[in-house]
Parts: structure tokens; C-alpha cells; sequence
């Protein structure tokens, strides 16, 4: 960072969280792409019912943050129904979609070329960014780095299976992640009002401190594993079977009892338990769903039709993340579509009955 003169408002990190929606139950759990990929663990988590939502987030190290990129699952094309709470003077999203619900190489440039840099070109005037992301696929494409080197930006790149300990966006989802039973036309409004308590300026700062990247300080991550174990086994706290305890919760409570953590059986157990805890987490929220159903049936009327989105310019790869302005011009668009649609039939029923009382 020295070398390149990496300020704090030029310094970000990124990540994707998926958003399990449940359509029956209407539950939902937060989930990193790593977990996701794993197959063992997605079989807990996932099953023909379930449909995901993913949320690229992006904070900056002077206390600000991007506008989330929001991909909903679908083939066709963005649906009326999914964006119809979107308030585009309020609610500064960017949306898209793919198959899975989660980012590809495409969406992965667009989102850099799109939003990203967008955003931050001109804060950076000429200056050399510092983007620091985990190493998904999506990420470190040709396409990917070449537009970063060319556009200024540098990138880092954590190492496997250390976000939760180096993470500064880490922090904040801890915060962000309380249940929000919801389908997908309820999502936005739902999950921007949890956005916006989560991603404050003072809570962006805070995470960047506790991670160690700003101020840089390697002792700020160092000193959790400097405890000894009777020190960590005093630290934690885990309730009773069925108390809903967190897998970072766990995770520090298997830390402090398990000495050599690089032994198979201690891979295994940790595996194990992090494949029950997703289980109790999901019945958990699910029985949640169930009683809020039964408590508040509310079924959408309105039939749901892919919005006429129209390019202005073309993008590198073809993917595109809308703007909330863009969204909005192509629900007024269906709205017309509508209306003209339902004075004609009016018009020609009006025609009909003059013929027959004729």
C-alpha cells in the first residue's frame, strides 16, 4: 500500500452473500459462495423449494460503502414483481440476474465495470485503487484483471478459508444477517432496510480496524490466536442444544478445544458440526416461516412479467447490472404497456355491445 500510495478512500473490499429464500416456508439464511460450492454441505442447505438471492457488497475504508449489486435467480429476465417496492430516489440498488441467483464471470465484470468503478473513478482521480476481494473464479478471470490493470486498480486476493478472520465486510454481515422471511417480490424493501442499519459509516470503519487493514496492524488478528486454551475456553460462550448457536460461535468454541486443528479428524468434526448447525439453523427459521404463514397470508395479485429492458451502450461480456432509475423507466413502460392494453379491450367490449344492442 505504501509503494502505491493506497489512501484509506481509495482502499475497498467485496463480497458476495447469498440469501436463501424459501418459498414455502418462507425462511431464509445467509450463506458465503465458498459454502454454497461445497456439495456436501449446499445438500444441507438447499433443496428443490428453495430458490437464492445474492448481494455483492462493497465498503470502503473511509467509512462509505457502494450501492449493493442484488442478482435474483431466474432464466428470462428480470420480472416486474421482483423490483415492484423499488423507490429509485431512496433505494440506490443495482439489479441483475443469472440461473443460480449468484455472481458468474460476466456478472463479475459487469459489477466491476459497472458499479465499481462508477463509483469510484472519480473519488480516485488518477490514483491507484486497492480492491481486496476472496478468490473466486469470478474474480480473477483474464477479463477481470486485465480491465483492473488498466483501469488503475490493484487487486489482493485473500488467502482460502481466511475471511472470517480477515474480512473487514466479514464484520458487518454479523450484524446483517437477522432472518427475513420474505419471497422474492418482498426482498428489496426488506433487505434495504436491513441495509441500512448494517452499513454505517462508523461500523464500516470499525471492521476495517478489527480485520488489521486500516490502520494496518497484523497484531489486531494475531492476538485471537495468541490465547491459550484455557484463556479461549473461558471467552466463549455456547448455549443449550437448540439455542441457535452461530457458526462463529462454534467455530471459536472448536478453536479453543481442539489443539492441532490440522489433523483429518479434526477437519472431519469441524464439517461435522457445521452441517448440523446449518440443519438447526434452517428447521429453526423454517418453523419460524410456518407460524408467520399461518398468522399472515398475503398472496400477490399481480401478474409478474419480464420487464422491456432496453441497452443504451454495450458492455464488455454482455452482462448488465440495471440502476434503479433504468428499472423504474421500464416498469412505467409495462405500466403504459398495460394501460393501453386494457382501453383496447375496454374500447372493443364498448364496440361489441353497440353491435348488439344494435
Amino acid at each position: 500500500m505504501k509503494d502505491y500510495d493506497i489512501a484509506a478512500e481509495n482502499t475497498y473490499n467485496t463480497d458476495e452473500k447469498g440469501f436463501m429464500l424459501g418459498i414455502t416456508a418462507r425462511s431464509k439464511r445467509v450463506f458465503t459462495r465458498a459454502i454454497w460450492e461445497q456439495n456436501e454441505r449446499r445438500a444441507a442447505i438447499q433443496d428443490g423449494n428453495r430458490e437464492w438471492i445474492s448481494v455483492i457488497a462493497c465498503i470502503c475504508g473511509d467509512g462509505s460503502s457502494l450501492p449493493p449489486g442484488i442478482i435474483y435467480e431466474g432464466k428470462a429476465g428480470i420480472q416486474s414483481s421482483w423490483v415492484c417496492d423499488l423507490q429509485p430516489n431512496l433505494q440506490e440498488v443495482f439489479i441483475a440476474y443469472s440461473t443460480s441467483g449468484w455472481i458468474n464471470n460476466e456478472l463479475g465484470l459487469a459489477w466491476l465495470e459497472q458499479v465499481f468503478n462508477r463509483f469510484t473513478i472519480d473519488k480516485a482521480r488518477r490514483r491507484w485503487r486497492l480492491l481486496i476481494l476472496d478468490g473466486h473464479g469470478s474474480h480473477v478471470t483474464s477479463d477481470f484483471i486485465n480491465f483492473c490493470d488498466a483501469h488503475k486498480i490493484l487487486l489482493a486476493v485473500f488467502p482460502p478459508h481466511s475471511t472470517h478472520s480477515l474480512q473487514p465486510l466479514d464484520v458487518i454481515y454479523s450484524v446483517a444477517t437477522a432472518p427475513i422471511r420474505t419471497s422474492k417480490g418482498e426482498f428489496l424493501s426488506n433487505f434495504w432496510t436491513t441495509w441500512s442499519e448494517s452499513f454505517r459509516r462508523e461500523l464500516i470503519l470499525k471492521s476495517f480496524q478489527a480485520t488489521g487493514v486500516l490502520p494496518m496492524d497484523a497484531q489486531a488478528v494475531l492476538k485471537r490466536f495468541n490465547k491459550t486454551p484455557q484463556q479461549q475456553l473461558n471467552g466463549v460462550k455456547v448455549g443449550q442444544q437448540g439455542d441457535g448457536d452461530s457458526w462463529r460461535q462454534l467455530r471459536n468454541f472448536l478453536d479453543a478445544a481442539v489443539e492441532d486443528r490440522a489433523k483429518v479428524e479434526s477437519k472431519r468434526l469441524e464439517q461435522s458440526l457445521h452441517s448440523l448447525q446449518v440443519q438447526n439453523e434452517l428447521l429453526h427459521h423454517e418453523n419460524e416461516g410456518l407460524r408467520s404463514l399461518l398468522n399472515n397470508k398475503k398472496k400477490r395479485n399481480n401478474k409478474s412479467k419480464v420487464l422491456d429492458l432496453q441497452h443504451s451502450e454495450e458492455y464488455h461480456g454482455g452482462a448488465v447490472f440495471w440502476s434503479p432509475r433504468k428499472v423504474q423507466r421500464a416498469r412505467e413502460l409495462e405500466a403504459t404497456k398495460q394501460q393501453e392494453a386494457s382501453n383496447y379491450n375496454s374500447k372493443k367490449t364498448t364496440r361489441e355491445t353497440s353491435k348488439q344492442l344494435l
